[in-house]
């Protein structure tokens, strides 16, 4: 038995990285996932971003660890997608135990020199989507009285 066996966690940027790594460990420990990830471009970051293939694979490794995981892309920034995505997991696994909210980006450039688009967007995922990520998922942990940290 592992150790959040029958826990369900909701993690996002889950579709490769950290992300995926995350999800792999908490299946292996016996944990249902709940998983999103964003396709979508952000202009100033300068690497590629997940894919629809990366968030499958992602699927693919959790179901082979013979857990279950819901898999829906959605962008941290967006609250009705992540909340859709979070009540269907709920819905399909009955609880919400772990909330990992991984997704993030860098856009590395010196201060004088980032525009305030690039700046906006590296807020906007990696803060505020922390935000929203826990505002979507959080009330299912309290409405089922798990032992959660908030």
């Amino acid at each position: 038995m592992g150790r959040v066996e029958g826990k369900v966690a909701f993690i996002t940027g889950a579709a490769r990285g950290q992300g995926r790594s995350h999800a792999v460990r908490l299946a292996e420990e016996g944990a249902d996932i709940i998983a999103v990830d964003t396709t979508a471009k952000v202009d100033p970051v300068p690497y590629p971003l997940s894919t629809a293939e990366d968030l499958a694979e992602t699927v693919r490794l959790v179901e082979a660890l013979d857990r279950r995981i819901v898999a829906r892309e959605a962008d941290v920034r967006d609250s009705a997608a992540l909340s859709a995505a979070v009540e269907e997991g709920v819905a399909e696994f009955g609880r919400l135990d772990i909330v990992l909210a991984n997704a993030g980006i860098s856009s590395p450039a010196s201060t004088l020199e980032m525009s305030e688009d690039t700046w906006q967007d590296m807020i906007d995922i990696n803060l505020t989507g922390v935000w929203k990520s826990l505002k979507v998922s959080v009330p299912h942990i309290i409405a089922g009285s798990a032992a959660g940290r908030w």
